[in-house]
């Protein structure tokens, strides 16, 4: 979905996460994870006070509400997505919709659980790192961790007649999200981890010494306790993300930015 005519740069933003947060919740596979990992600590949800941050319609703030919580801030600062929350969630009363960022929120109880999708396509790009300046603390972060694997594969396993190799040649260098469907790889080798309350680094290289193949490939997985709860290529709000192979060792780092972090990649040899 793309906003088609002119908006000003603040609405543009708002406008775009909207629409963003519309196709999040077409991901059945995605919705349907997070509602099992939710009914799965349905014990701890009960008759607590519970946080969901970055509420966009409230979705999984309603669920908690159903599985008895006390309390659920839904907390999104998004002006058009709070107003939205707040009309899906009128009929839970123990529900309160707090206009702010999540990093903004003060709440007035101990909070029990806080509930996130933070995750970007490579797992550092949207606002992870939030968590990491929180005014509070949970008791229990849900989902608690996640990692962005890679692997090398043959281009010509996947190129066809309108991604051709000369085509691929033009992108070296680039991160192309989607650009094929998926591998049928194992994607064994973790590039990037996140385990919350544990300090991450935003610059990683990547060494592929000894891996035959022309094409990288990466897949972001969400975990909790060490348990896998979605991946990319499985979800379909994580594309796969590709680049032509131009080296043994590559570098990503993380640079802040308004609602998240750029992504900037290159090859060092």
């Amino acid at each position: 979905m793309d906003v088609m005519n002119r908006l000003d740069e603040k609405k543009f933003r708002h406008v775009d996460d909207l629409l963003a947060f519309i196709s999040i919740y077409d991901d059945a596979a995605r919705t349907q994870a997070y509602l099992e990992l939710l009914r799965a600590h349905a014990h701890v949800i009960e008759n607590r006070v519970c946080v969901e941050a970055g509420c966009g319609m409230g979705l999984f703030s309603a669920e908690m509400a159903k599985l008895g919580a006390r309390k659920v801030y839904a907390v999104e600062q998004n002006p058009l997505m709070a107003a939205v929350a707040r009309e899906q969630l009128r009929q839970w009363p123990q529900v309160e919709v707090v206009e702010l960022a999540i990093q903004e929120f003060e709440p007035d109880h101990e909070v029990d659980v806080l509930v996130h999708e933070f995750y970007g396509q490579f797992l550092f790009d949207e606002d992870l790192a939030a968590l990491g300046d929180l005014r509070f603390q949970p008791g229990l972060v849900l989902p608690d961790g996640g990692a962005l694997y890679c692997s090398v594969l043959p281009a010509t396993a996947y190129l066809d007649d309108t991604v051709t190799a000369a085509a691929l040649r033009e992108l070296q260098g680039v991160l192309v999200s989607g650009l094929f469907a998926e591998t049928g790889d194992e994607f064994q080798q973790k590039a990037l981890s996140w385990q919350y309350g544990q300090p991450f680094a935003m610059r990683q290289r990547i060494d592929l010494h000894g891996r035959e193949g022309d094409l990288l490939a990466f897949a972001l997985e969400v975990s909790h306790a060490g348990h896998t709860i979605c991946r990319a290529g499985e979800c379909d709000n994580w594309a796969l993300v590709w680049t032509p192979r131009a080296g043994d060792v590559c570098e990503i780092s993380f640079i802040p930015d308004e609602g998240g972090h750029d992504i900037e990649f290159r090859w060092l040899s």
